[in-house]
């Protein structure tokens, strides 16, 4: 009799290949105003997104809080009804409303179910077009969100990433404007009212819409609704200080703030998210500090015990970017921490990086990718930073293909070229003895 060949259950089967996940066609049109509205099926579930993004976000604002608060009053009711009214009727139908503001983006997402979309759109088109902008409401958030800021400001790290964008952009700079308590006591309605009536508007807007949905009958209510709105005869303004060149900063700044613990952030100005080295930088960045495996966590966490956490990010925007090193260590460990994160820098400049390392970082990348693609919602984000930003599918794609290929040699050069770790800007905000 033959013996019988025993399962090994101790050893785990070897993990496939990862496959590129292309992303899927979407359909480009325009409302009979002409505002530009992108359609992109995805998905089963009986579910749809709309999203109107407007290019009214932190990187077009004069002034700290302008976006968000605008977007945030444009919730708080509308001429025929109260923000309570609004939230109830979008209750009765399952549906979501919601804000947010980004870099380039202010953005007013309606989440329902396919089957109420006909039903929750004019309310949708309410908000957006005739906000009331009640003062009652208004100073009661301002008072709110005050208080909360008297708080945040006793934080190390939210100095920190006050001072930092101060330091590298500038105080005025849309890229480096922060909101504190200084800058909220004079926001006032009327400077948001100015704000909405100025980047608001048709013509400064996109439409997208993703998820589950019949296109003839949506695109016929779309036009009722949405592309009967005069398109505006001059386009909304982009701050000159916003397109303008930087001057790169660096050296240490000290701030004082009592506690246990510095807040250091760290860093120099990068490229803009057009360059084509923008999907090579980032693996490059994660090998320094863009995951819980980084070089950055296994010396500073794992073996100095300097920190419980520090990261890396290498941030690409519409007009400027930027590498930051961010991460909170007892004050009589910020010498040494900033010593050591040149080291590795130094490191990623000096050796090529191992094969091994390489490869996990590679799996890494190819799997996050994957997992950013799943969801209806994902792809909604996805679509807006492809329109937002002017990045086709096709460039968004071709990802995949850097991180597969990319080699030591790509990452030796990479470092060498834009890792400056003799010319950081440092921020440190603790004690200082």
């Amino acid at each position: 009799m033959r013996e019988q060949q025993l399962l090994d259950r101790y050893t785990p089967p070897a993990a496939g290949p990862l496959k590129k996940v292309s992303l899927p066609p979407y359909e480009q049109t325009a409302l009979d105003n002409g505002l530009p509205v992108y359609l992109l099926p995805y998905g089963t579930a009986e579910v749809v997104q709309l999203q109107m993004v407007y290019r009214a976000g932190t990187g077009y604002q004069p002034r700290a809080g302008l976006a968000s608060y605008t977007a945030r009053m444009m919730q708080e009711g509308t001429r025929r009804h109260s923000s309570l009214e609004i939230a109830q009727k979008l209750d009765e139908y399952g549906a979501w409303l919601g804000n947010d503001t980004t870099e380039q983006a202010l953005a007013m997402t309606l989440t329902t179910l396919s089957s109420h979309l006909e039903k929750v759109l004019p309310l949708f088109q309410e908000v957006l077009e005739s906000p009331a902008f009640p003062e009652r409401e208004f100073d009661l958030m301002k008072a709110r969100n005050l208080q909360k800021l008297q708080v945040q400001e006793m934080k190390t790290s939210f100095q920190a990433r006050r001072y930092f964008g101060h330091y590298l952009f500038g105080k005025n700079h849309p890229y480096g404007m922060h909101l504190g308590r200084e800058e909220l006591m004079t926001l006032d309605l009327p400077q948001i009212i100015q704000y909405y009536q100025q980047y608001v508007h048709a013509g400064n807007a996109a439409l997208l819409v993703v998820g589950n949905f019949e296109e003839a009958p949506l695109m016929q209510q779309l036009n009722q609704l949405f592309g009967q709105q005069p398109m505006p005869d001059t386009p909304a303004p982009v701050s000159q200080v916003l397109r303008a060149e930087l001057v790169s900063q660096n050296g240490r700044r000290y701030h004082q703030l009592p506690g246990m613990q510095a807040t250091l952030r760290l860093g120099h100005l990068g490229f803009r998210r057009e360059h084509p080295d923008y999907y090579p930088m980032q693996v490059v960045n994660t090998i320094l500090g863009g995951y819980f495996g980084s070089r950055l966590m296994k010396n500073i966490r794992e073996e100095k015990g300097y920190t419980y956490g520090i990261y890396s990010a290498w941030v690409s925007l519409k007009y400027h970017g930027f590498l930051v090193v961010q991460t909170d260590v007892g004050n009589e460990y910020i010498e040494a921490t900033i010593s050591e994160v040149k080291k590795e820098m130094q490191a990623l400049r000096q050796q090529p990086v191992p094969p091994d390392e390489l490869e996990l970082v590679k799996n890494y990348l190819l799997g996050k990718s994957i997992s950013q693609r799943e969801t209806p919602f994902q792809m909604a984000e996805i679509l807006r930073a492809s329109v937002m930003n002017g990045i086709s599918f096709e460039e968004m794609d071709r990802k995949f293909e850097i991180f597969q290929q990319i080699s030591a040699e790509d990452i030796l050069a990479l470092s060498q070229k834009y890792l400056q770790p003799d010319s950081l800007l440092e921020v440190v905000v603790g004690e200082m003895k």
